[in-house]
């Protein structure tokens, strides 16, 4: 049996630990038209092909209407429809990514899913970004090929249900 001493980190080795240990957040990145977009991976329920649409009378624009998803009815919205008011294209690509915020499910229409990124919170940049899009987006990421642009979705949940007409008293209007 061989021997092993253990030595104690060096200066650069304890730097470079303490950074592992930064907190990361993972997103999945998707395309629509020509930018890249993010959302947090604990907001997403699941990844669609896209399926037969059941359209809404008097709904905005981007909302393309309704799926039935085991029981569940989803409003799905075409992202791009919502950014640069052009609506997509169907490609053999495209997917629905059925997301969840506060216990509301909504599906969002994407040209692609690029991938899964892995981002330390350093590595997102936003509370000096916001003034360009308070809408609906909270910060950039960044990784060494790319930058995203990462979505707020509560903010995307909360205006749609507001234009809705969702009112959770009841009791307004009467």
């Amino acid at each position: 049996m061989t021997n092993v001493t253990l030595s104690p980190l060096s200066f650069h080795e304890e730097e470079t630990a303490e950074l592992s240990s930064e907190p990361e957040s993972q997103f999945l990145v998707f395309r629509c038209g020509n930018g890249l977009y993010g959302v947090d991976l604990l907001q997403i329920h699941e990844i669609l092909k896209p399926m037969p649409v059941t359209r809404l009378p008097n709904v905005e624009e981007e909302v393309l209407g309704v799926i039935n998803l085991r029981g569940n009815i989803i409003p799905v919205l075409d992202i791009l429809k919502t950014l640069n008011h052009e609506y997509a294209e169907l490609q053999p690509s495209s997917r629905i990514i059925v997301c969840s915020v506060n216990n509301k499910s909504m599906g969002l229409l994407v040209d692609s899913v690029t991938e899964v990124v892995s981002l330390k919170d350093s590595s997102i940049e936003g509370a000096e970004l916001r003034g360009f899009s308070q809408e609906y987006l909270s910060g950039v990421g960044r990784t060494d090929s790319f930058i995203f642009l990462i979505f707020n979705l509560a903010l995307l949940f909360k205006e749609k249900t507001a234009e809705s007409g969702d009112n959770q008293s009841g009791d307004e209007g009467r």
